[in-house]
């Protein structure tokens, strides 16, 4: 998605640089090194070396972190005047220190400051566990709101999101709301994974996506066990975590029988088995909507699935499916509900084609990088 905005802005006539890592997001990609300069649409790519790492060596990790953040510094105070950037644009992963490195240096340098908070942290981790309240966290929430309140422009997925930047005191007047799009491949258009046809005569529940401590994915297993009596009933989980392991271990009996993990496939492939699937799941603990906006619900509508919609009915998420009448919307935590809420589309399964057009439209009109692009051209403009 950030290389589709690269893309527009550098076609927009802007001097467009990346300064990355290298790709670790999957063993795969972290063995695959890639040039530490590269020319692409448009755009320059500068990437940093850094210790190699895992997802459970948060030493590493933080060691990582501190090392980037000085190569955010040099890159950008270190600069020729005449090359100095007139913007900075950082976003939340790392959390809230990288973008503070970003925002101090470039408004050194005389420039502006843009603020993309895909999540809000440190929120979010103390929501979903991964943080405690203590010196940490209140040391990170303190730079947080400077960063919001010194940021030029504040990028949040949803206004859900803008409340919860009210909710620490903030003016929103920086704050504009611009949600992510339909990931695109640049890989070609993929295939259909081998064993992940969907079997004939199933009703296919499918979630594709990072298997972590945002979903709450409990709650839909737990269901499943109480839908012994629609043996059709499938639940297929595309993507890998580092909640996977409890999640096969809560599965039970079920698992290889109802439940069935399949690991991580790259997007241009998983858009192939999310075009099969009856529901396409997207679920998230209590108040995480508050602070974060699932992408996946981009890639769904896009390929014009119906939702089954896990999260608070206050959510612009839930009601949004409400409203454009795409899905099926349930609370969290609540297990029976939710398998009645399955056993309702599978006796009303013929009416989902609708849901499946409405779901394609919908995309069209307001999550397509067609329809969502050239807002970020206006705000960079401004």
């Amino acid at each position: 998605m950030l290389r589709s905005i690269g893309a527009q802005l550098a076609a927009d006539g802007h001097e467009v640089t990346v300064l990355t890592a290298q790709p670790s997001y999957t063993k795969a990609a972290a063995e695959r090194k890639m040039p530490r300069h590269q020319e692409f649409d448009g755009f320059h790519v500068k990437r940093v070396r850094l210790l190699p790492e895992s997802k459970r060596n948060y030493a590493v990790r933080a060691l990582n972190m501190l090392f980037f953040m000085c190569a955010i510094a040099g890159h950008i105070l270190f600069r020729r005047k005449e090359k100095r950037y007139d913007l900075v644009m950082a976003s939340t992963m790392p959390p809230v220190l990288v973008a503070a490195a970003a925002r101090k240096c470039v408004h050194l340098r005389g420039g502006k400051f843009f603020y993309h908070m895909m999540d809000i942290y440190p929120e979010i981790a103390l929501i979903s566990g991964l943080a405690k309240k203590g010196f940490l966290t209140k040391f990170l929430s303190r730079i947080d709101r400077e960063n919001c309140a010194k940021a030029d422009r504040v990028i949040v997925l949803s206004s859900d999101m803008r409340e919860a930047i009210a909710a620490r005191g903030l003016p929103t007047n920086n704050v504009e709301v611009l949600n992510n799009f339909q990931l695109q491949s640049f890989d070609g258009k993929g295939y259909m994974p081998k064993g992940l046809e969907k079997p004939e005569g199933s009703f296919r529940i499918l979630f594709a996506g990072n298997l972590g401590r945002f979903q709450g994915l409990e709650t839909m297993l737990e269901a499943m066990a109480l839908l012994e009596d629609l043996p059709a009933v499938r639940f297929d989980l595309l993507g890998d975590g580092v909640g996977r392991e409890g999640l096969e271990e809560l599965a039970g009996s079920r698992l290889n029988r109802s439940v069935f993990f399949h690991g991580y496939h790259p997007i241009e492939n998983a858009v192939h088995v999310i075009k099969t699937c009856d529901l396409g799941l997207i679920a998230l603990n209590p108040d995480i909507y508050r602070h974060a906006y699932p992408s996946k619900t981009m890639t769904y509508l896009g390929v014009g699935a119906a939702i089954l919609l896990v999260i608070e009915a206050e959510s612009e998420l839930a009601q949004m499916v409400e409203q454009e009448r795409i899905g099926y919307h349930v609370a969290q935590n609540n297990p029976e509900a939710l398998a009645a809420v399955i056993h309702q589309a599978y006796i009303e399964r013929a009416e989902l084609e609708g849901m499946r057009m409405r779901s394609k439209s919908l995309a069209e009109r307001s999550f397509t990088a067609e329809a969502v692009l050239p807002r970020w051209s206006e705000l960079v403009k401004t």
